[in-house]
């Protein structure tokens, strides 16, 4: 793998050219390559590996408020990015 290319822009070309669902993979990658390290890691420790507060805690090296706050924006983020790729639905495909 070429060093100047980020493991999400690795996993992100090899993905282009696969399927649909893969640009679901590929919109999650670039919503977290966006935000911060910090608030990246809360929300894949707590919401991908289902790890603790408290040890997500000791590995940033922050005191328990800060990481929920950490974990909020991020799922936040996620939320905001994710609505603003969702195709508007056409009413009259009911």
């Amino acid at each position: 793998m070429d060093p100047h290319i980020s493991l999400y822009e690795s996993l992100r070309r090899q993905l282009s050219t696969q399927q649909p669902l893969d640009a679901v993979v590929i919109a999650l990658l670039d919503t977290l390559e966006a935000l911060p390290a910090d608030a990246r890691v809360a929300f894949l420790m707590c919401d991908i590996f289902e790890a603790g507060i408290d040890e997500v805690s000791r590995l940033l090296r922050r005191d328990a408020a800060a990481c929920r706050e950490l974990l909020r924006v991020a799922r936040s983020f996620i939320q905001e990015a994710g609505a603003s790729r969702a195709p508007l639905r056409n009413e009259d495909q009911s």
